[in-house]
């Protein structure tokens, strides 16, 4: 009768591979890359200075690579590796409120996988809301509207006013815990120029950039 046959898995570093036992001999399968790419989450505002990057566990995957990037599209730079789930990105006080993007890649001996797809995260105070606009919905309105993306983490926003697009900005229309508000204190035929900044638990984010309306009747 031919040799016996066996199939073992053998820890090697933190990854099994498979073997094949035959009549007394073992044969190696050939370790691969991984093949996945993990799903990324980032902390927003939660801790005061620090990103926390946490992602779900790789097949084959004995380290990961993490590279962030200071916008979405990049470039990428590499800034550490970890054997586990989880890494930690110190940006300090100079860098709180400020947007990062990253992405991970899973790798063992044999090489790396695809990067995950990026995600963006701040520490410390909320960035400044983006695409702030200020309008009135129609000619009878006796209040001008003002709406912003939301910021995530943030758990409410103060919306100021100045007449001026470079003034100080120091009337507070509304304090409000969604991306809406109305000013009904403004005076027909007036333009006002309003600005949005986020608050969470470290304190105010900056100044948003500003936008204008006027309640009608309005100068051409």
């Amino acid at each position: 009768m031919g040799g016996m046959m066996k199939a073992k898995a053998w820890l090697v570093g933190a990854v099994f591979v498979p073997v094949l036992i035959l009549a007394g001999c073992a044969i190696w399968e050939e370790l691969v890359p991984p093949d996945a790419a993990p799903e990324v989450q980032a902390t927003v505002g939660e801790l005061e200075t620090t990103i926390w990057l946490t992602w779900n566990p790789v097949e084959r995957a004995e380290t990961y690579s993490v590279f962030r990037a200071e916008d979405e599209g990049g470039p990428y730079t590499y800034i550490g590796e970890t054997p586990y789930t989880a890494y930690q990105d110190e940006v300090g006080m100079e860098d709180t409120g400020r947007w990062y993007w990253y992405k991970v890649r899973a790798c063992n001996t044999s090489g790396c996988g695809p990067d995950s797809a990026p995600v963006r995260g701040y520490a410390g105070k909320p960035p400044a809301p983006t695409n702030v606009e200020a309008r009135v919905e129609n000619s009878a309105a006796d209040e001008i509207v003002i709406t912003w993306d939301p910021v995530p983490g943030a758990t409410a926003y103060d919306v100021v006013r100045d007449r001026a697009e470079n003034g100080t900005f120091d009337h507070l229309v509304a304090q409000v815990p969604t991306n809406y508000a109305e000013d009904k204190t403004a005076t027909p035929g007036l333009v006002y120029w309003y600005k949005v900044r986020a608050r969470n638990q470290w304190g105010f984010g900056p100044l948003s950039e500003g936008d204008s309306a006027c309640l009608p009747p309005c100068a051409p």
